[in-house]
């Protein structure tokens, strides 16, 4: 959990090297069904993000808003080096993590966001972002910078899933002969 909770280094080579690593990215959160992954969840310390998020009407039963079809929805997208630079509104959300499997909870975010980044050719853009979209760039900007969702829980649903994961880790002392 220590690669989680380590603010990620800035990306300043932008080669076949990276563009490499872009690949592998997608393709792990593919396989995963995430529609984000932030580079140190795979054990990475650059600030790199994908997101994918693939639309599909929700029936109004889960929970969950159902959401017109975005502009967004259905596109790679690789943010490198992504910085905030707007924030507006807010919305509560119920977020899920790779790296915390069957752990779910609301979290409040903005509801609106910009963000400038770079793609991984270190072309400059910036995009601006509602709904599902906000929440996941949030989540994923919140991962290269250190900090996971569980933080952004109240403190006792937050030591509660502490709890749980370290139930959860093999224990790691190994008994020396």
């Amino acid at each position: 959990m220590k690669v989680l909770e380590t603010r990620a280094s800035e990306v300043t080579e932008f080669d076949e090297k990276l563009r490499t690593f872009v690949r592998d990215m997608h393709e792990t959160m593919d396989d995963s069904n995430g529609i984000g992954l932030a580079a140190n969840q795979v054990n990475s310390l650059q600030r790199v993000i994908a997101i994918r998020i693939p639309w599909q009407e929700r029936d109004q039963e889960e929970g969950e808003p159902s959401e017109d079809k975005k502009w967004w929805h259905d596109k790679r997208f690789t943010f490198i080096n992504p910085v905030i630079t707007k924030k507006s509104g807010k919305i509560k959300y119920m977020e899920g993590c790779l790296s915390f499997p069957e752990i779910f909870d609301y979290v409040d975010r903005a509801a609106l966001v910009t963000v400038e980044a770079f793609d991984e050719h270190g072309k400059k853009f910036e995009i601006e972002a509602d709904g599902l979209m906000a929440v996941c760039l949030q989540h994923e900007i919140d991962h290269i910078d250190g900090i996971v969702f569980i933080n952004r829980m109240s403190r006792l649903k937050a030591q509660m899933i502490r709890r749980k994961i370290q139930k959860r880790q093999p224990t790691e002392a190994v008994a020396a002969d």
